[in-house]
């Protein structure tokens, strides 16, 4: 021991001498520079003695799917390519990767003229021969070089393949190499040192470029009140903004601070151990004070009032913040929004550009394989659009025009299901010097203009359109006429989807429309009609699942969930306008037995009373739109013993006031709410909360619907009177024999008295 230390001291002193000679050459002022050496070498012996901090690593394996394909990666063609892109986290940098491949080829190519290149970054990292008899069942690992690794790499698969030694077909079906989906990307990241500055939010907290879900802790002291419960709500949801679809969740701590990254909320009275609480309204960023590695998000207040205008200031303005802490010294209220106004939903109320959804690099495509144009949209689930054409779409489109086109098109999806093929197959005419030119009042004839109509029944919620091109190449002999590596198409910014012609109206409950979208709770983006009902005093599973719900529905909406409220049972009967979001557990939530008779599910005393879902045929039942068909109440229950737990959301009209809605989050044991946030933090299996109810299982979901049905919104009259008409079409029937009977009593004396008077003549 004693040798070790006397080793370390020796080289301390070495390194300070090379301080003190560097430190003389460097400063002019030689007593001052025999002051400054001294200390210096001071320093340096301490430094060497003691123990550098280990650098933290971690190892994530990101899947094919992870990186941007959705399925398998398919190579055709003499050079077919593919690219995926990932990014590296701004805090870590990666110190190994390797590649694992799994792929089938061609059994006809020749292995000397044939290879697969594998890039990253442009440069190749890797070439695999393919040689004959192999071609099924390969699997390899790649080392790759962490000094190639950038903030956004590329991934490029290269097929180079021939078939034959003389002139070939470039679109020849021998050409073809297949990449598994269970190809994988493995990298080691070590972390990197931070500046406290809270310029870089949400980093290092969250990354923008980071692909993993998110799980951010929110630490509190004792019994957080409802106004800091309100506070961290409100960053829980520009935290959802920013994790966008990749999803997050916020764990609970209480008193004590996690190992990593995490978000503090104090009062100005309160302390937790190794952290100081700044004065007044305040925003900072501090090290860990156990973790040099990870950083704190402390938002403070003397007030709660002023803890709200930190929060709200993190939500609003966190692009103008700077340096490691800043005061809040006052703020003007936000303006209120208005109804259907989110920032990630489409506008309702008049046409929208291809433009404001997608950059323009998004919108084009290229090759003899051209990718599939997505765009992503989001329109309210509430789009009434029954018994309508659908929804207009003016589609402005261009592409390279081959000398005979026969069977190119340009085909039309959404969300995978088809629409439409549009031929591309229009004649060609030479342009003349106006057109060749594009003069300003010119016909452009590169550039297509169609009507396109979505069918109505795929309309609602997160929406993708797909416009795929498909050239069709002709082939007039061996070496004759080979296409062009130029083939390009692209959809016109100018291009217009219109929602305005359409009312808002849906019948609920429909647990989809808030899985989806947070609807019908985000029709105010703000969540200004919303109050979120909490036990007297929420445990961490519950405040888990509130935080994370915060967050679902911020990054539903783009916009941070300012003005909800959090309230007591005891205080529901204070705003009987508002729809609820109610959290419960165990016996926590007195609304399970005061609203008993509204919901689906009930458990008291041990005994669990179940609603019997009411699945009779009827023959009223709606000719069309059978997904909306309006369910009479349950005919019974059941009364259910045993020792199994379950986890609900269940949802139902608000026994407040009719057209208001509530949504039941409830676990028979309070650590079984995680399932419930483990759902909702899940942009995948979120999608399986349906109905009215919906139970929660380890791995599934499963739902029914057993409540009965109610309606939101406005239709003008005759839209009203077809739609109560077509849920009763038996009253169809009676109403034209009642209308036909009126005009006939009507029309009786009229008729007779011209019988009369034909008679007299």
């Amino acid at each position: 021991m004693m040798t070790t230390h006397k080793r370390n001291r020796s080289v301390g002193i070495t390194l300070g001498i090379s301080a003190i000679a560097m430190a003389v050459l460097l400063t002019t002022d030689g007593a001052a520079a025999q002051v400054k050496t001294s200390k210096k070498r001071k320093v340096v012996v301490e430094e060497i003695i003691e123990p550098a901090a280990p650098v933290k690593q971690r190892t994530v394996s990101l899947s094919f799917k992870q990186l941007g394909a959705w399925s398998a990666v398919n190579l055709k063609g003499v050079d077919g390519s593919r690219t995926l892109s990932f990014p590296i986290r701004a805090d870590e940098m990666v110190v190994g990767a390797s590649l694992k491949l799994n792929y089938d080829y061609s059994p006809a190519l020749i292995p000397e003229l044939s290879h697969l290149r594998i890039l990253l970054n442009e440069r190749v990292a890797k070439v695999l021969p393919l040689p004959q008899g192999k071609n099924l069942g390969n699997a390899v690992d790649i080392e790759l070089d962490p000094r190639q690794f950038t903030d956004l790499n590329f991934l490029r698969f290269n097929l180079i393949g021939h078939y034959t030694r003389q002139c070939e077909d470039p679109f020849h079906s021998s050409l073809w190499l297949t990449l598994s989906d269970l190809g994988r990307l493995e990298l080691t990241l070590a972390s990197k040192a931070v500046v406290n500055d809270l310029k870089y939010l949400p980093a290092p907290f969250i990354d923008r470029r980071d692909n993993q879900a998110i799980k951010l802790p929110f630490v509190f002291v004792n019994k957080p009140s409802l106004g800091t419960i309100k506070a961290a709500g409100i960053v829980a949801s520009w935290f959802g903004i920013q994790a966008g679809a990749r999803g997050a969740q916020f764990p609970v701590s209480m008193n004590a601070l996690p190992d990593g990254n995490a978000v503090v909320f104090l009062l100005s009275n309160e302390k937790i151990p190794g952290l100081d609480s700044p004065a007044g309204s305040t925003v900072s960023v501090v090290t860990h004070p156990t973790n040099p590695s990870a950083k704190l998000l402390v938002i403070t207040g003397a007030t709660e009032e002023e803890l709200l205008r930190s929060a709200r200031a993190v939500a609003l303005i966190s692009s103008t913040l700077t340096g490691p802490s800043v005061t809040i010294a006052k703020e003007t209220a936000a303006t209120a929004r208005q109804p259907y106004d989110a920032p990630a939903w489409v506008p309702t109320h008049r046409p929208v550009r291809f433009g404001e959804l997608a950059k323009p690099e998004e919108l084009r495509s290229q090759g003899w394989y051209p990718e599939v144009i997505r765009l992503n949209y989001r329109v309210p689930p509430d789009i009434f659009t029954w018994r309508t054409a659908g929804v207009p779409v003016q589609l402005k489109y261009r592409y390279t025009r081959l000398p005979e086109h026969k069977n190119s098109s340009l085909n039309v999806s959404l969300n995978n299901e088809f629409i439409h093929a549009l031929p591309l197959n229009y004649p060609y005419q030479a342009p003349n010097d106006a057109n060749r030119l594009n003069l300003a009042g010119s016909e452009n004839i590169s550039k297509h203009n169609d009507l396109l109509l979505l069918p109505p029944y795929a309309i609602g919620g997160r929406d993708q359109l797909q416009l795929s091109y498909f050239f069709d190449v002709l082939k007039h002999g061996e070496c004759q006429n080979m296409p062009p590596d130029n083939l390009q198409g692209s959809i016109d910014s100018e291009s217009t989807l219109d929602f305005s012609g359409f009312p808002h109206y849906a019948a609920l409950p429909n647990l989809s429309y808030f899985s989806s979208l947070g609807f019908p709770f985000t029709r105010m983006a703000d969540l200004s009609e919303t109050a979120v009902v909490l036990p007297d005093h929420p445990d961490t599973n519950e405040l888990g699942l509130y935080l994370t719900l915060m967050g679902h529905l911020g990054e539903s909406t783009g916009y941070p969930v300012l003005r909800h409220t959090p309230l007591a049972a005891a205080n529901i009967d204070s705003m009987p306008d508002a729809d609820f979001l109610v959290i419960g557990s165990a016996n926590s939530q007195t609304l399970m037995t005061k609203w008993a008779d509204q919901l689906p599910i009930v458990a008291t005393n041990g005994e669990r009373r179940v609603r019997e879902p009411d699945a009779t045929w009827l023959p009223a039942y709606r000719w069309e739109g059978k997904d909306v068909h309006a369910v009479e109440q349950s005919k019974g229950d059941l009364m259910v013993l045993g020792q199994g737990n379950l986890s609900t959301v269940m949802a139902f009209e608000s026994p407040l006031k009719k057209g208001r809605s509530v949504v039941f989050f409830h676990a028979d044991k309070s650590g079984d709410l995680q399932k419930i946030t483990d759902v909702f933090a899940d942009r995948e299996r979120i999608a399986s909360v349906k109905g009215d109810l919906a139970v929660v299982q380890d791995k599934e979901v499963n739902h029914t619907k057993v409540s009965r049905t109610y309606y939101v919104g406005e239709l003008a009259l005759k839209s009203r009177l077809q739609w109560l008409l077509a849920d009763y079409p038996l009253w169809s029937g009676f109403f034209v024999v009642l209308g036909s009977i009126l005009m006939a009593a009507a029309a009786y004396q009229p008729v007779r008295r011209l019988i009369n008077r034909y008679r007299k003549k």
